[in-house]
């Protein structure tokens, strides 16, 4: 009597292993599923394709932000410049102020010398150092000008950015403007999916959404001539079969759900 029990519990449950996963459901409940599922799909295609019409910018707004986003990089690029001329002038100031004492500290050694052998060497210490700060100073004054010269680029550049920054949000307000059509249409597919999502089973709902997202969000796919319409790989005659009977059946070549339209049972 348990063995007949047993049977008839397997009989009327349906078990598929997605890769990881084992999962159970009864068979009816498992078909409607699977109709729910490629509604979904039908669904969440729809909204990945208004939502492509949303960020595709249209011609007069992209020169504008083209401009726009150029000028912002050329500003950032003449800022960090500067920040970089500042910090190799402070290094250079300090190297000088350090060389600046030593050569005082030469000239001072040099009226303690005793004998000419001495004096020529504090000479030579004392003229390398002459070079070094020549040098030193040459460096420092090179790089406030080149600092000038950047600091006047970024004020020009400062000067206009208030209008084409105006120019810019207005086109940007007008283009957000346009779409209103589609963000009501992508609001009301949203809550199309979510509502077809709740009807799902957890696990289920959490497989289609994995597989959308490994599979550039086209989870569930439609079987035509015993082929899989995303990689074309064929489904046995078994698995058709499957189909058929409403099972959750997934594809050997690419590994999504396959959907069986009612008119080909």
């Amino acid at each position: 009597m348990l063995q007949r029990a047993a049977a008839e519990t397997i009989r009327s449950a349906k078990a598929f292993r997605p890769r990881n996963a084992f999962f159970v459901f009864e068979e009816s409940d498992l078909s409607n599923d699977v109709d729910k599922l490629w509604e979904l799909q039908t669904v969440m295609s729809q909204l990945g394709e208004r939502e492509k019409l949303m960020a595709v910018k249209p011609e007069n707004f992209a020169a504008i932000d083209e401009e726009y986003r150029s000028a912002n990089d050329e500003m950032t690029r003449l800022s960090e410049s500067l920040e970089q001329m500042a910090k190799e002038r402070r290094r250079v100031d300090g190297e000088l102020s350090d060389q600046q004492e030593l050569l005082k500290k030469y000239q001072g050694q040099l009226m303690q010398v005793k004998n000419q052998q001495q004096y020529a060497a504090a000479w030579k210490e004392i003229d390398a150092a002459r070079k070094h700060v020549k040098e030193l100073e040459d460096s420092s004054l090179k790089s406030m000008a080149e600092a000038d010269e950047v600091q006047k680029q970024l004020d020009e550049r400062n000067a206009g950015h208030g209008d084409l920054k105006s120019h810019y949000d207005r086109a940007h307000d007008e283009w957000q403007s346009s779409l209103g059509d589609l963000r009501q249409e992508a609001a009301g597919l949203k809550k199309q999916a979510e509502a077809i999502e709740a009807q799902l089973p957890p696990r289920l709902r959490d497989e289609f959404h994995k597989i959308l997202r490994q599979r550039h969000n086209l989870a569930v796919v439609r079987v035509f001539n015993e082929s899989c319409t995303a990689c074309r790989s064929r489904v046995r005659p078994a698995l058709v079969q499957q189909l058929k009977r409403g099972e959750l059946v997934y594809c050997e070549g690419c590994h999504r759900i396959l959907f069986l339209e009612k008119s080909q049972h």
